[in-house]
């Protein structure tokens, strides 16, 4: 090999000259390629969608589960219906006597809100003088007076329930290690449970209420028109809690989804420095579909609460009662 900078002969084509001690190879050769070999995998790509944040029930015993505050709302919009019907009636002077003098400035809310507060044992029970009215009276309050206990006995079971598993739901290490969310899985449903146990049981207290009416000890037509009068006031309130009920369990339901994944394509998952690398992006984005459900879910789910807050509010109000008289605190 001849010195590309000063001529002289060197035995080796690699190096540097013997003479001059400049590089042999010309200046902007390129190297040799590499050995064949198979492609190199996709580069590492990391988790994009944001973690599941909360789950459904924890939050009850500070302002009230969304399912609880629903059939609450149910009931006592149930019940204005009914009243509202039965004084209609009297003020028709339709022979029959529902209420006595001592309710007969009674509005159906101001009623209501005193057969709560009564249940409640907030204020004395003011007994009426009319068979009828003392019979309707008696059996609305000791309904009430059975939702307030169910009520507290949820209240005090979700403040029991073990849920420090669960709050680890969405952490990076969750989704990297397919059996450190179990546990956290089953105390997600055990509340969830407690919630779908609440609902049957209030829904019961309805059912109570429904008879009460139906079997009262006035007319065909006064009870049919009372049972109108019930039904036409939980129609709203019921279509808008069956909506909230179901976006709980579309929440749940898609939380479970996001972990079933994460635990059939756990090897995709790896932990990096605190956060989530998934090492196959076709896994990537069906994950990040996964919780982009999830958590538009969520967002449905909360919307359904803040809404039912702000509607139990305004009708507390209107009634001059608070969560604490219908046992949410």
């Amino acid at each position: 090999m001849f010195c590309p900078s000063c001529g002289k002969e060197n035995a080796n084509a690699f190096g540097y000259c013997n003479a001059c001690g400049k590089p042999l190879a010309p200046v902007g050769v390129a190297a040799p390629p590499p050995a064949p070999g198979p492609p190199p995998g996709p580069a590492p790509t990391m988790y994009q969608g944001p973690v599941p944040g909360g789950m459904p029930g924890t939050n009850a015993p500070k302002s009230g589960n969304p399912v609880v505050i629903v059939v609450i709302v149910l009931i006592l919009v149930g019940g204005l219906g009914t009243f509202a019907y039965l004084r209609s009636r009297d003020h028709q002077g339709s022979g029959s006597r529902f209420l006595n003098q001592s309710t007969d400035n009674e509005t159906p809310e101001t009623r209501i809100g005193r057969l709560v507060r009564e249940a409640a044992g907030q204020q004395p029970v003011k007994e009426a003088s009319s068979a009828q009215d003392r019979e309707f009276d008696d059996a609305f309050r000791d309904q009430y007076r059975n939702l307030f206990r169910i009520n507290q006995e949820y209240i005090a079971a979700v403040k029991n329930t073990d849920i420090t598993a669960a709050s680890k739901l969405g952490s990076p290490e969750s989704f990297a290690d397919p059996e450190s969310f179990a546990d956290g899985l089953k105390q997600l449903h055990t509340v969830y449970d407690l919630d779908m146990s609440q609902e049957q049981k209030v829904a019961g207290v309805v059912a109570n209420i429904r008879r009460i009416i139906e079997t009262g000890s006035w007319s065909a037509g006064d009870r049919e028109g009372a049972m109108r009068g019930f039904d036409a006031g939980i129609a709203e309130p019921l279509a808008k809690r069956q909506g909230a009920v179901a976006a709980e369990q579309a929440w749940v339901q898609s939380i479970d989804d996001v972990y079933d994944y994460a635990r059939s394509n756990h090897s995709a998952f790896v932990l990096n420095g605190g956060q989530v690398t998934i090492i196959d992006n076709g896994v990537l984005e069906e994950f990040n579909a996964k919780v982009r459900t999830m958590n538009s879910r969520r967002t449905d789910f909360l919307q359904a609460k803040q809404s039912y807050d702000q509607y139990q509010q305004q009708l507390f109000r209107k009634m001059g009662v608070n969560p604490k008289d219908v046992g949410l605190q």
